[in-house]
């Protein structure tokens, strides 16, 4: 299985028959309504985009991006909160399906289960499995003890918010789930995509067993990144 970083918390996930997008901001939507410009170039085209679904943890413009979304053709299957929902029906996007923590959904080889987020809006975490392997997504969250309950599924990686602004976790409180989560990877993101919410992921990676910076838009086998 291959991790490729898109930046902020998007990633793709792409197994030999299998293809996920998860956050996938890939344009300049937040700079045309909110005056802030993206710092990392776009990684994909959209001719690179196919995939057999896009998983968005809620809707905020740099996680469910209604300028990516269109990008797309639609009849792309999207899993997000029942509010994504609708706004992707809105954007002729109606293939879509609401997530419900605790209740898994399989396309492919990869089964996603939504989990506990706590964050500004309706909003969910990930917990990818596929391959022998688990990955935690933490999305957008609040520092809570609830989170904690993410160790229940021995994730062999941790990718967690970092950036302590705008309902998420500050990088001591991350610090503090992910040892409670007990991961042997973990991985901060949601850091690097605007400069004023940013943070530095040494602070992070550096104070914690396994912490590892991916880079931009490289993908990674899961073998680099774990020893089993």
């Amino acid at each position: 299985m291959i991790l490729r970083f898109l930046g902020q918390s998007g990633y793709l996930l792409q197994s030999a028959d299998t293809r996920i997008l998860i956050d996938p901001y890939l344009s300049d939507s937040v700079n045309r309504v909110a005056g802030r410009p993206r710092m990392l170039p776009v990684p994909l085209t959209p001719e690179e985009l196919f995939c057999d679904a896009v998983f968005c943890t809620h809707n905020h413009l740099d996680h469910l991006d209604p300028d990516t979304a269109v990008q797309f053709p639609e009849t792309q299957k999207f899993f997000t909160t029942a509010e994504g929902c609708e706004v992707l029906k809105n954007l002729n996007r109606p293939n879509c399906t609401a997530l419900k923590v605790g209740q898994p959904v399989t396309v492919g080889v990869f089964q996603v289960t939504p989990v506990f987020a706590l964050h500004s809006t309706d909003a969910v975490g990930l917990i990818v499995q596929a391959e022998g392997y688990t990955l935690y997504f933490s999305g957008d969250t609040l520092y809570d003890e609830r989170l904690f309950d993410i160790a229940d599924f021995k994730p062999d990686i941790c990718l967690i918010c970092i950036n302590g602004r705008l309902g998420n976790m500050d990088c001591d409180q991350a610090l503090a789930t992910a040892k409670a989560i007990g991961a042997p990877v973990n991985i901060p993101n949601h850091y690097d995509m605007f400069a004023s919410n940013s943070a530095d992921p040494h602070s992070f990676a550096d104070r914690i067993p396994g912490g590892t910076i991916l880079e931009f838009n490289r993908p990674y086998a899961l073998t680099e990144l774990i020893t089993k």
